[in-house]
């Protein structure tokens, strides 16, 4: 690790809400970070536990950190009060209830500043009971990627070995980013929040480069937001935020429309799977039919999309009994595994 890169200062915003037994261990993680020039943003979205009297007692504790109390808005309301407020040459985020490796912002600093990158990124770990996996590899390596792989790879519509997992293309939490390629750049509240805003930043971007050594931690928690999603609500709003990300890319690029596209098709098809026999069914339909109107005459035209995986998707579609064969079936493979 080279011991003489440029001390930049690095804005880091986190989103709080209700994580108080979570807190404590967070903001610890970054103040223990090997890299120190840091603007630390503790965004306080309207808790009514003790995480905002946490918040407090750390402004007290280190001149680095800053609190922003506000009403209860949601997770992307909080983060584009930290964009705000934040001062630095470069900006991370960090969710409230995760942890960082104390070496991940030396890490990820150093390769952004190795090449003309507009980002750089490490992998994201899924722990349980605040498992400090700090341990990492001696030798590791950085792999350069494209603007078409970036995009791709959001919608997972490239081979793993060609492109990175979808997962670790959507999240902003594993990511640092110069300031200058967020410029008047917010995260929108839809379903996908990340992705919809990564959907823009990266056709900004040229080149990024990632690191694959796993230095952030993902603490997985049964009242976290991504448990939550597996609400069918969930699904429905997901799909809209897709159909906001196709709004999103040029008309005339059609390789990425189709891509969207493609991830799309198959969110609508999720969308009524995933509510049948819930409240939502009914909503479910009519955000499936209403999406279907607005994109399928864009999407039997699009030539990026291969005739088999239209014939697919459009069977799945108008025969949904199909699919629910279908996802049977990857579930009893699953199982077995």
């Amino acid at each position: 690790m080279k011991k003489d890169i440029e001390t930049d200062l690095i804005s880091v915003i986190v989103p709080i809400f209700n994580v108080e037994a979570y807190l404590r261990p967070c903001i610890e993680s970054i103040l223990a970070s090997t890299y120190t020039t840091l603007q630390i943003i503790l965004v306080n979205d309207g808790s009514t536990d003790h995480s905002g009297e946490i918040c407090d007692e750390y402004t007290r504790k280190d001149t680095r950190i800053e609190v922003i109390h506000q009403k209860n808005a949601g997770l992307s309301p909080a983060r584009n009060s930290g964009m705000k407020a934040a001062k630095g040459k470069y900006i991370s985020f960090i969710d409230g209830d995760d942890y960082i490796h104390p070496q991940m912002y030396e890490v990820l600093l150093e390769a952004l500043q190795e090449g003309n990158y507009s980002f750089s990124m490490i992998l994201g770990k899924q722990v349980y009971d605040n498992d400090k996996s700090y341990s990492i590899p001696s030798a590791y390596t950085k792999s350069i990627l494209t603007q078409e792989i970036m995009i791709k790879s959001l919608f997972n519509h490239i081979h793993p070995q060609q492109g990175i997992k979808e997962v670790q293309a959507q999240v902003v939490w594993n990511k640092l980013y110069k300031r200058e390629l967020l410029d008047n750049e917010f995260f929108q509240e839809t379903g996908t929040e990340d992705t919809e805003f990564n959907c823009r930043i990266y056709q900004k971007s040229c080149q990024a480069v990632i690191i694959d050594i796993p230095m952030y931690y993902w603490v997985q928690r049964p009242t976290s937001i991504t448990h939550q999603k597996v609400n069918p609500r969930y699904y429905i709003d997901r799909a809209d935020s897709y159909y906001l990300c196709l709004q999103n890319i040029p008309k005339e690029n059609t390789v990425y429309r189709g891509c969207c596209l493609e991830k799309l098709f198959k969110m609508i098809i999720n969308v009524r799977y995933h509510a049948s026999n819930t409240p939502y069914r009914h909503l479910a339909h009519l955000t499936a039919k209403r999406l279907k109107k607005q994109t399928a005459n864009e999407f039997l035209k699009n030539r990026h999309i291969p005739f088999h995986i239209k014939l697919s998707l459009l069977s799945f579609y108008y025969i949904p009994p199909l699919y629910s064969g279908f996802m049977k079936l990857c579930e009893t493979k699953a199982r077995k595994k």
